[in-house]
């Protein structure tokens, strides 16, 4: 074989079968002639669809769940589409409808809001549509339309670089305080840029972090030192913080959760149960209910609250306090009490209604009977 051809089909070789790179290439006429391996590329992102030319399965679960929408670009004056809502309302701020957005913030499932032609988020008082209600509420009202910048990007987007740490205005738009390399949370917002190993299919050439910190650096809002709340409810993206305050704060988010499905659509997302860990746990007088109803009751809101015990989102605290006069607020209401677990009225009174009838549809209870049922509840 000729010597040219050979080298060749050898960097063919070498550029098909990038796991290869640690070999050197001989020709066996000629041993004397060694061709080195192919150098691995600089590292850098490469995009969720190049991620699914191996991991399809993974990617068409992944693509179905909310991370990826969390923020969409609106293109050709067209709303973005997503797996189980449809984007109709654009406040009357934008003259020209869709043609004035630049950005859809949320939209998977409870909310979202928008940013304008120079990539400010809208505020006023018809810059958050919520679906549940399927109506315009206030966001940011008191400040002007066209002054809130953009600096979400860090939880948002994919490859975001503030404008502090060097990056330039997404899409020359003024308003975005940042860059970044796609909108939402893709594959490599967790896993770390993928071009190396896509050359490698190493598994050391990309970040598989199971630890809850990770979840957490977007799941959060106080560090781990405390849960945030307002206007009677956990805030929402509280979940480490929530974890943290309990007895379940060694567990990995992954342990229970599979981060690559969805809970609102397709297949769940639990991959173990309660009962997987804590089994044989007596429910004397509530059959039919099951843990979750009680002891991860919806004590958070996103949007929408039903009713002053009944937010849209489930809290993450799971103990009950089951004091007649427990309390889950600090004084002004902006600290949720994690390690004292959740006030009474939050776990009973999404199915049982209060003094006034507020709550759920069943038995009316007062506190001090709630308190006497759920003492030793178990036991």
């Amino acid at each position: 074989m000729r010597k040219g051809n050979y080298i060749l089909i050898v960097a063919m070789v070498a550029l098909a079968f990038g796991s290869v790179s640690c070999t050197y290439y001989t020709n066996p006429e000629d041993p004397g002639f060694v061709i080195p391996p192919p150098e691995k590329p600089d590292l850098e992102y490469i995009g969720s669809e190049s991620c699914a030319a191996c991991h399809q399965d993974t990617y068409d679960k992944f693509i179905t769940t909310g991370h990826p929408y969390i923020l969409s670009k609106v293109e050709d004056g067209q709303a973005p589409t997503y797996p189980n809502t449809t984007l109709d309302f654009v406040p009357p701020y934008f003259a020209n409808g869709w043609n004035d957005v630049s950005y859809v913030i949320g939209g998977f499932a409870w909310r979202y809001q928008l940013t304008d032609a120079e990539g400010y988020i809208y505020t006023g008082d018809d810059a958050q549509y919520n679906f549940q209600t399927a109506s315009a509420v206030p966001y940011h009202a008191d400040m002007s339309p066209g002054t809130k910048q953009f600096s979400c990007g860090n939880c948002h987007t994919t490859g975001w670089v503030s404008v502090d740490d060097g990056g330039l205005p997404q899409d020359d738009l003024v308003g975005m305080g940042g860059s970044f390399f796609a909108p939402g949370v893709q594959c490599e917002a967790c896993h770390g840029e993928g071009s190396v190993h896509r050359f490698t299919s190493a598994a050391e050439d990309i970040i598989v972090n199971t630890e809850a910190s990770a979840c957490g650096s977007c799941h959060a809002r106080n560090d781990g030192t405390k849960i945030s709340a307002a206007d009677g409810f956990i805030l929402n993206y509280s979940q480490y913080d929530e974890m943290l305050a309990t007895k379940h704060s060694e567990l990995s988010c992954v342990s229970c959760h599979d981060p690559h499905l969805s809970n609102k659509t397709g297949e769940m997302g639990i991959r173990q149960s309660c009962t997987d860990c804590h089994e044989g746990i007596n429910n004397p007088t509530h059959n039919g209910a099951d843990c979750i109803s009680c002891h991860m009751p919806n004590a958070t809101k996103s949007a929408v609250a039903s009713t002053k015990y009944v937010g849209d989102v489930m809290t993450h605290i799971f103990k009950i306090n089951a004091a007649e006069d427990g309390e889950m607020f600090n004084e002004d209401g902006t600290i949720a009490n994690g390690e004292a677990g959740i006030a009474l009225a939050y776990a009973c009174y999404q199915c049982h209604r209060d003094s006034d009838g507020i709550g759920g549809t069943n038995s009316r209870k007062t506190l001090e009977q709630l308190s006497d049922l759920a003492t030793d509840y178990h036991k």
